[in-house]
């Protein structure tokens, strides 16, 4: 199976509270590359394991993979 890659140009999806350092995950599969439809909400990346986070059509349950942290003033 091919490698996902995960580049500037990768859509992400941002989760978190107004005033909070948003969690940001690459909102693609990381098997196939499709895009997913991601859960409304996950667990800090720390805590999640290896629970999925999002379902792609191919591959069924999936954990998008995490990208970084952000914050409300990088959204602008």
């Amino acid at each position: 199976m091919n490698e996902v890659e995960f580049g500037e140009n990768t859509p992400t999806v941002a989760y978190g509270e107004d005033g909070d350092d948003l969690q940001i995950y690459f909102r693609i599969c990381p098997k196939c590359g499709r895009f997913v439809k991601p859960d409304a909400r996950v667990h800090l990346p720390e805590y999640q394991g290896n629970d999925p986070n999002a379902t792609c059509k191919k591959c069924g349950r999936v954990q998008m993979p995490f990208a970084g942290w952000g914050s409300d003033e990088d959204e602008l």
